[in-house]
């Protein structure tokens, strides 16, 4: 066989083996509970509020290694334009059941391939914090619920009442919401700028502006962080190119207590007694240097106090009497909104219908 005929045989092979390789790693789920295994992450469809409406979904994973992966969703949904449809998303798999978080750097590339103009969707993160170190999100272990909205299309809002606008963290600007459902409390940080395909901030950021400004424990335990996009109404195919989430603790970082060793002993000549000053002098070891953010916070609150327990107001915004908060439990007159409902139904299944995954976390300082 002529060496140009081998040649060209062995470059077809290997690329009809890179093309079952890639059509190997791309798994496509349908079903309402379908799941899979995609590296650091497990990817689900997770319809859970399927059956108030009407339609469809797919979610493909597209590739996954080591800390990245990638997938893609494509959906239809009509009825019911109050009720979330499903949570097409991505948990990382060992980022749970840690306190004191000092950095958890995150990346999200997105784009909607095709969207219909009437698409009534959000693309978020969701996290879960808790008491207990081995709480389940949504779960009655479950303290808070933090969302991170990089796209807010058709209005649908967020749960609760609009407790600051205008807030600068991790060089974007949000609109952030706080509000009950079931046993824990919400807090939506929804961008305020549109769509932010291309995210690049540390989560770390949102936890200590929560424990400075808003009141919450710096000794909760982080459950789950989920990723992914919640469809109300209409049709859309979302597609991830890139996310990453890496979380540290302060038991990740090196030491810094070791003792510095002895310096040699001077010559024995006579050297006059130190003062009082001179001998409590030295290192401080008992103070502990801070691992909180140093972003700007500026924040302009909506009238009317938060909902929920046990949240501080000290250093909150001053109010902005001509903003009026929505009313948990109200939908906007302006458009559709998350229909808040008592714990007992409604919207109370809404987080609770995520419980079946499996735990995902760690926690902040």
């Amino acid at each position: 066989m002529p060496r140009t005929i081998r040649a060209g045989l062995v470059a077809t092979t290997a690329v009809v083996w890179l093309v079952h390789a890639v059509a190997a790693a791309q798994t496509t789920l349908s079903g309402p509970g379908d799941c899979a295994a995609a590296g650091a992450y497990t990817l689900c469809q997770n319809l859970w509020g399927a059956s108030t409406g009407v339609g469809s979904q797919s979610t493909t994973l597209l590739s996954a290694s080591g800390n990245s992966v990638s997938w893609s969703t494509t959906y239809q949904w009509s009825q019911s334009p109050d009720n979330v449809k499903s949570y097409a998303n991505v948990y990382h798999n060992t980022a749970k059941g840690m306190q004191d978080i000092v950095s958890a750097p995150t990346t999200w590339q997105w784009y909607y391939q095709s969207a219909s103009s009437d698409l009534a969707a959000d693309v978020s993160y969701d996290i879960w914090t808790g008491v207990p170190q081995s709480g389940d999100p949504a779960s009655a272990a479950s303290s808070y619920e933090i969302m991170i909205w990089l796209s807010d299309r058709g209005g649908v809002g967020g749960i609760g009442n609009v407790v600051a606008q205008n807030l600068k963290l991790g060089g974007y600007t949000w609109t952030l919401k706080h509000g009950p459902n079931s046993n824990w409390d919400v807090f939506s940080f929804i961008t305020a700028e549109g769509d932010i395909t291309d995210f690049n901030a540390d989560l770390n950021n949102f936890f200590q502006y929560l424990i400075e400004q808003q009141g919450v424990a710096k000794t909760q335990y982080l459950q789950a962080i989920q990723s992914g996009t919640e469809p109300f109404t209409g049709s859309g195919n979302l597609v991830t190119t890139t996310y990453t989430v890496d979380v540290s603790t302060s038991a990740d970082q090196p030491s810094s207590s070791a003792s510095p060793s002895p310096s040699p002993s001077p010559s024995p000549s006579p050297s006059p007694s130190p003062s009082p000053s001179q001998t409590s002098r030295g290192v401080n070891s008992g103070i502990s240097t801070s691992a909180l953010s140093s972003s700007t916070v500026a924040t302009t609150s909506a009238a009317g106090p938060s909902t929920g327990s046990g949240n501080s107001t000290q250093g909150a915004p001053t109010s902005d009497s001509t903003n009026t908060p929505i009313e948990v439990g109200i939908r906007k007159s302006s458009g559709p909104q998350c229909f808040l409902q008592m714990p007992a139904e409604g919207l109370s299944k809404r987080r609770a219908r995520r419980s079946w995954l499996a735990p995902v976390s760690r926690l902040f300082r």
